[in-house]
């Protein structure tokens, strides 16, 4: 994962560069050498020291362009769900396959990346000043950071789950490269739709430039869950191939993130979508994806627009 990040932040001018600032370094080396030895008219020290300097200080910030960097260690969610699921604070939940966490990372504008993780919190607190929080396996002591991460054991993850679900203000599901839809999963999305949740949901998948060979599978598994979320109470085993087929003829075939929406809760929900445009580079990728979210997760909020604590989330006390 450290390797994958860093490359992802990197690319190949940020190995240039650094390569670059190693050359100036051993070339104003050579010179001092040079000098020592046979002598010139001019002192190199006045040209070797800032070299030297700059590559002092060069070569850790192009190091940490890509560093991957961990968050504290994690708590059990015992210590957080309670008094969370209690408070009236608001909140994004996101959820992927355990074991899954950031293994989707994207590429800044210039030098850096950032897992998928750390984008869906910028979002949510830039566009709705949401705290996000996610769900790791109890062996995970540590964590790509971004959101709030809770350690559950694995009999007790549904439990938890559930119950942040019910709570959510929006939930951000991650398809990760290579990952189809687990029986996890599919238990997720019963979850979501026998609670009428649809529209709070909004599907990632992993950018298209980034992973071309696992994109296919995670389109036609983002159809299959489209298609599970136009019926109430629907289930992935239950879905209707044609209406799989129906939502692979509607989306983008390049959909980066999708949702349904509606502008009020009586209205019927809408499919809507977001795909990359034109010809636009590896380097736009995170700024793509963090703006399509922040759309995506102010239609939820339009949709609560105006309702109570208790009409907002009926189902946090059941």
């Amino acid at each position: 994962m450290r390797g994958r990040k860093l490359w992802r932040g990197l690319r190949w001018s940020g190995v240039v560069q650094l390569l670059l600032v190693v050359v100036i370094l051993v070339l104003g080396l050579k010179l001092l050498s040079l000098h020592q030895r046979y002598g010139f008219y001019f002192d190199p020290l006045t040209f070797v020291r800032p070299l030297f300097y700059f590559a002092l200080i060069g070569i850790p910030i192009a190091l940490s362009w890509g560093r991957y960097k961990r968050s504290a260690e994690t708590k059990p969610y015992t210590e957080v769900l309670g008094p969370l699921i209690d408070s009236d604070q608001e909140f994004c939940l996101i959820l992927r396959p355990f074991g899954a966490d950031g293994e989707v990372v994207l590429p800044h504008g210039l030098h850096g990346a950032s897992t998928i993780e750390q984008v869906i919190a910028r979002a949510a607190r830039k566009r709705l000043r949401l705290k996000t929080y996610a769900l790791v396996d109890q062996d995970r002591r540590l964590a790509p950071p971004g959101p709030t991460y809770m350690r559950a054991p694995h009999d007790q993850w549904q439990s938890a789950v559930h119950a942040l679900i019910r709570r959510a203000h929006s939930i951000v599901l991650i398809l990760p490269p290579g990952q189809g839809i687990r029986d996890a999963l599919k238990w997720e999305i019963d979850q979501i739709t026998q609670h009428n949740l649809q529209t709070r949901l909004t599907v990632v998948l992993p950018p298209y430039r980034l992973y071309r060979e696992d994109f296919p599978s995670a389109f036609q598994d983002a159809c299959v869950i489209a298609a599970a979320l136009q019926e109430f109470a629907g289930s992935i085993d239950d879905v209707d191939p044609l209406s799989v087929l129906q939502v692979e003829r509607i989306l983008h075939e390049r959909t980066q993130v999708l949702k349904y929406h509606r502008s009020k809760p009586e209205e019927t929900a809408q499919l809507r979508w977001w795909f990359v445009k034109g010809r636009r580079g590896r380097k736009n990728t995170m700024r793509l994806y963090r703006r399509a979210l922040e759309a995506a997760l102010a239609t939820t909020e339009r949709e609560l627009s105006g309702l109570g604590f208790s009409a907002r989330y009926p189902h946090s006390l059941s």
